[in-house]
């Protein structure tokens, strides 16, 4: 049996968070979509976060009205194969990481609608662009009079 890392979490398209007084990451797998009948993506989750002892925190997790509406601790876990089985328990299929999308699984005919997205032209062209930040992008104009200083444009106040 694999144990649970933070690696694995991460490869599997779970998203972390942290929020004040936590010691450790908060790992989250929204569900609502890998349902075909199911809520919203965020109204139910899976969150884990790491114990001491090796073992994680797997807490159940409904944000219908705001933040941690609803949080259940439902039991310890330490193996890759027990939060699987527990994922596909409550989405009603078989967990796939290929079909998780920021964040979120979804089902099998939403991942293959999200990918066939992903090979449009102009979704590879925004990838394919080398975005600048610092002015070296060829693609970009000169700079005009409007971005200069207003005490560089010569204008009165």
């Amino acid at each position: 049996m694999t144990a649970i890392t933070e690696e694995w979490l991460r490869d599997a398209g779970f998203r972390w968070s942290q929020f004040d007084r936590q010691p450790d990451k908060h790992w989250t797998l929204w569900l609502g979509w890998a349902m075909d009948d199911g809520p919203d993506i965020e109204d139910v989750g899976i969150e884990v976060a790491p114990n001491r002892d090796g073992r994680w925190f797997c807490w159940l997790r409904a944000d219908t009205a705001g933040r941690y509406t609803r949080f259940v601790h439902i039991r310890h876990l330490r193996w890759q194969r027990e939060l699987t089985e527990l994922i596909a328990a409550i989405a009603g299929r078989p967990f796939d990481p290929a079909d998780v999308f920021y964040g979120g699984l979804v089902t099998a005919a939403r991942a293959e609608r999200y990918r066939g997205e992903a090979e449009r032209m102009d979704r590879q062209m925004l990838n394919e662009h080398y975005w600048s930040t610092d002015g070296t992008d060829h693609a970009l104009g000169r700079a005009t009079a409007e971005h200069l200083p207003r005490e560089q444009r010569g204008v009165q106040s």
